[in-house]
């Protein structure tokens, strides 16, 4: 089943889909890193984001 992250940043409309939770958090550390440098993903950030993942 697939499973979807939108990014959590304000007025980015990235959306980020893979198969497992452990796949879209190495895609979203990438997109980080690119899009929002300043954004620090910190154990406490890497759980808002889990949170917000989804199946579709």
């Amino acid at each position: 089943m697939t499973r979807r992250l939108e990014c959590i940043v304000d007025g980015c409309d990235a959306t980020i889909e893979g198969i497992s939770d452990d796949e879209i958090l190495a895609q979203a550390e990438q997109h980080a890193a690119k899009e929002h440098p300043d954004l620090d993903l910190d154990d406490e950030m890497v759980e808002e984001l889990r949170s917000h993942i989804v199946a579709v």
